[in-house]
């Protein structure tokens, strides 16, 4: 069995019951799609796992967390199981907005993904 090359980057996000949530859980999808060699999606609830989060460490170079709204239900995991990170984006704080519950709109769906590409690129180098 050939051993495989970790994933330059893997991307973490809330997938969150708001607008930021689902259009950060779209981007990071299309994210994925136009990067399939380099990125991929972890599952964030998996850090807690033991043996799942010594494969995260060994299976990526870099590691992205993004969370939709000011709760950071994301980095209060990371932080409690000491994940490393190498960037992190709180949605609501970066595009200056308040979290609603409801489906995003277009617009907010190509800002956020805007948001997380471009941190995603510097990543990529």
């Amino acid at each position: 069995m050939s051993k495989t090359k970790p994933y330059k980057l893997l991307i973490f996000t809330c997938y969150g019951g708001c607008a930021t949530g689902v259009a950060a859980s779209k981007a990071c999808i299309q994210i994925w799609q136009e990067n399939p060699d380099d990125v991929k999606i972890g599952c964030l609830p998996a850090v807690i796992v033991p043996w799942k989060f010594k494969q995260i460490l060994k299976n990526s170079e870099k590691r992205i967390l993004i969370d939709a709204c000011a709760v950071q239900c994301g980095r209060k995991l990371f932080e409690q199981q000491k994940m490393p990170v190498d960037s992190y984006i709180e949605l609501t704080a970066t595009l200056g907005i308040k979290k609603t519950k409801k489906l995003p709109l277009e617009d907010l769906e190509e800002k956020v993904y805007i948001t997380i590409n471009s941190k995603v690129n510097e990543l990529l180098g």
